[in-house]
């Protein structure tokens, strides 16, 4: 029988200390080559790597996951020795698939979009060991809206680290696909740069949204049925045995993070977020799930509630935002029930978090 997790769960995070949130250690690489070529020596990135909790080698490792705050303040350091104020946005333009880890690799390897999209993040998710921002893509209707989810807890974004990631994710899709494709849209959830000019020609739109409640790029939906130019089903099927190993000799994936992100996605498309239909999506039983949870220290009831509370923080900072319309939308009868989920999970009312 599986042991309970011996880590604080998301069911206890509001009240406990949660687990420090993750992210790729390749996302780390650009920053880390461009420090090398400006003159820091490899002892010094060592050092830098080490003071913030990370380890060096790690990010070489395209399965190891490092601290999100710690590779956050690596980035601040280099960027703050370096001359250009744009530089996440800059060093987009070098993007490798390696950047984006094993899923990145995975999704490189299959024949259209809409599958190197899926592909790449539904293993994002089931090679996760604990909290972590993740992608996740919605067709809805003429758009594609690829969005990051935020974790529990996630730490302030370095804009670097954000921009870099924005940028290669539309760099490799036009590598992918031999196609200069443009974004419609792009949002960020840091203060806009003194100048954009880079960003505008990098990503194809003067639609920049800065300050938003979460990072979002809005493509047509046409990109979905591109072809990948260097298919190779040899390849996919070479990186998805490794990615199947490493995902057995963590025993799983992490079960709390797949249903975090089941009703986070349920949520963000205004479906019911309820325990039989995430369970259903990850091929077991309500049943089952609650029981699989129970073993974990989790609890469903509990996930959803923090859930939705996190949706609605983020639909609070839109302007002219409705507390009947929010709780709606995740799934509450009316805004006094709002009011009681978010002063019960917070400590705030709304109208505080608003001005927050």
């Amino acid at each position: 029988m599986r042991q309970p997790a011996d880590r604080s769960r998301q069911d206890a995070s509001w009240v406990q200390g949660p687990a420090a949130v993750t992210c790729p250690a390749t996302l780390l690489s650009p920053f880390l080559r461009h420090a090398a070529r400006t003159g820091w020596s490899e002892r010094d990135l060592t050092a830098l790597c080490a003071r913030h909790g990370v380890r060096r080698p790690a990010v070489d490792d395209l399965t190891a996951r490092v601290p999100k705050e710690g590779a956050h303040k690596v980035v601040e350091e280099i960027c703050a020795r370096s001359e250009d104020d744009n530089l996440g946005i800059h060093l987009a333009r070098e993007a490798e698939p390696s950047w984006m880890s094993l899923p990145g690799l995975l999704g490189m390897s299959v024949t259209h979009v809409r599958e190197a999209l899926a592909v790449g993040t539904d293993y994002s998710r089931r090679l996760l060991t604990g909290p972590a921002s993740l992608w996740q893509f919605i067709d809805e209707q003429d758009r594609v809206h690829l969005t990051r989810t935020g974790a529990s807890h996630d730490p302030p974004a370095s804009r670097h680290f954000v921009e870099a990631g924005v940028g290669a994710s539309i760099v490799l899709l036009r590598r992918f696909t031999g196609v200069a494709i443009k974004a419609i849209q792009v949002s960020f959830p840091h203060h806009a740069p003194a100048d954009t000019s880079a960003h505008v020609e990098l990503l194809g739109t003067r639609d920049l949204r800065f300050g938003a409640p979460r990072v979002e790029i809005v493509f047509p939906a046409s990109v979905l049925d591109l072809r990948n130019l260097s298919a190779d089903a040899g390849l996919w099927a070479f990186l998805q045995r490794q990615a199947e190993a490493v995902i057995e000799a963590r025993g799983g994936a992490d079960l709390t993070a797949l249903v975090r992100q089941g009703l986070q996605e349920a949520l963000w498309r205004g479906e019911e977020a309820s325990l039989d239909r995430v369970a259903q999506s990850l091929g077991m039983t309500g049943r089952t799930l609650q029981r699989r949870l129970a073993e974990d220290g989790a609890r469903f009831s509990a996930l959803l509630s923090q859930v939705r509370c996190e949706r609605a923080l983020e639909l609070l900072q839109r302007p002219g935002a409705n507390l009947d319309d929010i709780a709606e939308r995740i799934g509450l009868s009316d805004a006094r029930s709002l009011r009681r989920a978010l002063k019960r999970h917070t400590g705030r009312t709304p109208s505080v978090l608003r001005r927050s």
